[in-house]
């Protein structure tokens, strides 16, 4: 019976094991299962990376270095190899990397197409076209410097106004015309030593110490010339005999009456003024230009104006002079054109608003661009004269020995071996490039597309579909609704012309897409900020740059 007895608990005992270890194995599975599908990734992700080359994995993980595309910034490799979008030799940097931007390039978005439809982004090509920068300013009515006389008394001493022909200002007078009579001392001695000169020299025998008769009358005759007389009027005194004479005044040119400084009785000394006469056939136009608007104004350009005087009626001339100095006090530069009045019509005095229309490309700053691009034409293009590469707008040099490439019978100079396949492909887009600017037109932008920082200004272009390059860019004055473009663009690329503050607020999302100081007022002229030459082991292109900022929701090429 105790035999019995101790068999049943055992029997018990191990049944009631065997209970616990099939309730803790349920436990136990139900656990693993759990961490198996929160780790399930982590597990993953370690069987790939056992399940991979060790030599690769080796170096990848050691090295902390991957490869990318400087034309295509998403695509990363952890090996070296090709673009496979346009070919190019993938570049070597470490992992997290902040590649530099390349010379004007500020910024770098990669958009996909929704996001591009939901922002309204609409693009427009740079090409060249005339603009004409029209400017009004305020100008007066003034007289003619040329034809404006002051007559003046020559006699000797004092001499006595005997009689006024003119006794009011503002009268005309014909060139000739007598304005007034004068009488003095020293002008009746001249005449009487002119009539006794006369009448020794009709002596036979009429000589003197001084010389022949006649010298003496000739004398007397300059003398008189001096004060003012006239040669008529001497061989009227000559042949009158007359000692009585009194001196007429006589306007030497036709004109106006603008000033009258005597009066009838009125005692004068010799250089004292008498009278003013003004010609207004022709008269002056002088209008105000500040500062910043001297570049646009030049000898020779059209230029009209317009008084309240004759509503609709509008003076069209062009402009003859320009004052080499500024009025600090106005900080305005004087600038004058010449108007026919005939009819005198404008009257001196008149206020004029003065409209002044400029061509663009004739302004100082283009023409001397426009004569630095002529070069040898794109028949006889040398890597000195070409200097940068079509395709990528980079120096020649910077990606090591310039490239030759045969283009429709021409020789181009690529920067590297990935753009001659793109020129042979699209040839009129890039030769257009390097051909020298028309005459009468210039590169302009729309007033939307230009994002100005205050330092800088700067536009957005269409590098690829949708990849948009910040670039800095110099700009002329404004015209209308578009900026002419100085540096930073060339004919044929496309720019964002609609939405271009929502691409770059786009780019300001992740800060590795911009530049890593800001730039200085000095970048706005690549003259004083050379494009660095770039090492030529490393072959960077001149578009490197970092992730973009949208590669979450642009479709990325993943590794």
């Amino acid at each position: 019976m105790a035999t019995e007895g101790a068999g049943s608990r055992w029997a018990r005992a191990r049944m009631v094991i065997k209970v616990v270890e099939l309730r803790l194995r349920f436990i136990v599975l139900m656990g693993a299962t759990g961490l198996g599908f929160a780790y399930w990734d982590t597990l993953a992700n370690r069987y790939d990376k056992w399940m991979r080359p060790k030599a690769t994995g080796a170096v990848a993980a050691v090295s902390g270095i991957e490869y990318f595309c400087p034309m295509h910034p998403a695509v990363i490799r952890d090996e070296p190899g090709s673009c496979p979008a346009c070919g190019m030799p993938l570049a070597k940097r470490q992992k997290g990397e902040k590649a530099p931007l390349a010379a004007g390039v500020l910024a770098r978005v990669q958009l996909a197409p929704h996001r591009i439809h939901q922002a309204g982004i609409r693009t427009a090509e740079v090409a060249y076209e005339p603009i004409t920068e029209t400017f009004s300013t305020v100008g007066t009515v003034e007289y003619d410097e040329r034809k404006v006389r002051q007559i003046a008394s020559k006699v000797r001493g004092m001499a006595r106004v005997e009689k006024l022909h003119v006794d009011f200002t503002g009268v005309e007078v014909a060139a000739g015309a007598p304005m007034a009579e004068l009488y003095g001392a020293e002008l009746y001695q001249g005449v009487r030593e002119l009539l006794l000169a006369h009448q020794r020299a009709k002596a036979p025998a009429a000589r003197s110490l001084l010389g022949e008769g006649n010298d003496l009358e000739k004398l007397a005759a300059d003398k008189l010339g001096l004060m003012g007389v006239t040669a008529e009027q001497i061989r009227a005194i000559v042949r009158d005999g007359k000692a009585d004479f009194t001196l007429p005044i006589l306007a030497p040119i036709g004109g106006h009456v603008v000033r009258k400084d005597v009066v009838e009785g009125q005692y004068v000394s010799e250089g004292q003024s008498l009278f003013e006469v003004a010609d207004l056939s022709t008269v002056w136009v002088k209008a105000r230009v500040y500062e910043d608007q001297v570049g646009l104004v030049r000898v020779g350009q059209a230029v009209e104006a317009t008084v309240p005087a004759y509503p609709g009626s509008v003076f069209a001339g062009k402009v003859a002079f320009i004052q080499p100095h500024l009025d600090p006090a106005t900080r305005t530069v004087e600038v004058r054109y010449d108007l026919d009045n005939a009819d005198h019509r404008l009257l001196p005095g008149f206020f004029a608003t003065v409209t002044l229309r400029t061509p663009i490309a004739e302004t100082p700053m283009f023409r001397g661009r426009i004569a630095k691009a002529g070069g040898d034409g794109p028949e006889a293009m040398t890597v000195a004269s070409q200097k940068i590469c079509p395709v990528t707008n980079a120096a020649l040099g910077s990606m090591g020995k310039p490239i030759p490439t045969e283009v429709e019978g021409r020789t181009i100079w690529t920067c590297c071996g990935s753009c001659p396949p793109q020129i042979k492909a699209k040839p009129a887009k890039f030769l257009a490039r390097l051909a020298p600017p028309p005459r009468d037109g210039v590169l302009s932008v729309p007033e939307s597309a230009v994002i100005d920082t205050g330092t800088l200004r700067m536009v957005y272009v269409e590098a690829e579909p949708g990849v948009y390059e910040g670039r800095k860019v110099v700009l002329g004055p404004r015209s209308g609704d578009r900026f002419p473009v100085l540096e930073g663009l060339q004919p044929g690329e496309t720019v964002v012309a609609a939405g271009a503050f929502l691409v770059d607020a786009e780019s300001r999302l992740d800060p590795s897409t911009r530049p890593e100081t800001n730039p200085t007022p000095a970048d706005r002229s690549p003259e004083t900020n050379p494009t660095p030459a770039a090492p030529a082991d490393d072959h960077q292109h001149h578009r490197p740059a970092p992730r973009v900022a949208a590669e979450a929701t642009s479709g990325r090429v993943n590794r």
